[in-house]
């Protein structure tokens, strides 16, 4: 017979199932000695695949062992050190941890959602990293090693599954988006294209983070003329945004783009706007293949082109289209928009 004791952690007051070896005594267990027992219940998290690096893995024990002893700042500073090794682990060193992350969102491996989501574990772990900070409650620490279990297996478990899924399906062998250094950088621009069955060409070039390149430069890099490179450029009709599809040569014609869509007047967005925009949709630049919810005018002289260029909605990779495929899944209407 095997026996089972229920127990209380006396550092956290945590109910315990405890299991001990077989052999014992029929005596009262608090006049037994103290004996080796696996604790049954509650259980130390969830399973950590092997697919997590050690470095990573070593950071989520401690931050569960802060936990088991009842220790919420110890726990929540190693879920902040969790993030650091995962920076780490993919060659982002950035001069903060700030910086590191928005580098992992710039490089495909998070989006928008989860760099926010990172963003609150970070600054939570800097609270606890300091002397005079509030206090942190075992719920809040729970939480934060919760979401970091999370996190890890979005990075290195589903990110993967869903390459060999892709690759199962026969996606990652077209020769439309060959050129793409793997399936998890894949945008809501290029998902868009694949799943419409569009036909489309990838044109990487060099992007240094430090030094963003105009959409000009831009098509100079590609040695294409500028009036096939096309810019999404975010206006407001009243309180509605719209998108002008134009070429990057050329300066919107507010006048003539309210005329397009019946308004009054119309206004370029600010760029708090625009960058909200780019958040939601989780692109450093705006590709209007992502924007299908908001209305658009492509320039008319653009819709006549044999093949049109347009941000993929990251840095360094454009797309090739048919402007009559944009046309068509932008909904956009054409019209003369540009002076």
């Amino acid at each position: 017979m095997r026996p089972y004791w229920l127990a209380v952690c006396q550092s956290c007051g945590q109910a315990l199932l405890l299991e001990s070896e077989p052999e014992f005594d029929d005596r009262d267990p608090d006049d037994l000695p103290a004996r080796p027992a696996t604790v049954l219940w509650p259980a130390d998290g969830r399973p950590v695949s092997a697919e997590v690096p050690p470095a990573v893995r070593q950071e989520l024990a401690h931050a569960r062992a802060g936990l088991r002893a009842g220790s919420p700042a110890s726990a929540v500073v190693h879920v902040r050190r969790l993030l650091e090794a995962v920076c780490a682990d993919h060659g982002v060193t950035g001069r903060t941890l700030f910086h590191a992350l928005g580098e992992l969102r710039r490089e495909g491996l998070i989006d928008g959602w989860l760099l926010s989501w990172a963003e609150e574990l970070r600054e939570l772990g800097n609270e606890a990293a300091h002397l005079g900070s509030r206090p942190l409650g075992r719920s809040e620490a729970e939480d934060a090693v919760e979401l970091a279990e999370a996190f890890v297996d979005y990075v290195y478990v589903f990110s993967h599954k869903y390459h060999r899924f892709q690759v199962r399906r026969g996606a990652a062998k077209s020769p439309n988006i060959r050129n793409i250094r793997n399936v998890i950088q894949e945008t809501p621009a290029i998902r868009i294209l694949r799943k419409s069955q569009v036909p489309f060409r990838v044109h990487p070039y060099p992007h240094d983070p430090a030094r963003t390149k105009s959409r000009a430069a831009v098509a100079d890099e590609l040695g294409i003329s500028p009036m096939r490179l096309l810019k999404a450029v975010i206006l407001y009709l009243g309180e509605h945004a719209v998108v002008a599809i134009a070429p990057v040569e050329g300066a919107i014609d507010e006048r003539a783009l309210a005329r397009a869509f019946g308004a009054a007047r119309a206004r370029i967005a600010g760029l708090a706007d625009v960058v909200r925009i780019g958040e939601t949709i989780a692109a450093d630049v705006v590709s209007p293949l992502a924007l299908p919810y908001l209305p658009s005018v492509l320039e008319e002289t653009s819709a006549a082109a044999s093949s049109v260029y347009v941000s993929s909605g990251r840095h360094g990779l454009e797309l090739e289209l048919d402007p009559a495929d944009l046309v068509r899944l932008t909904r956009a209407r054409t019209a003369p928009i540009v002076r």
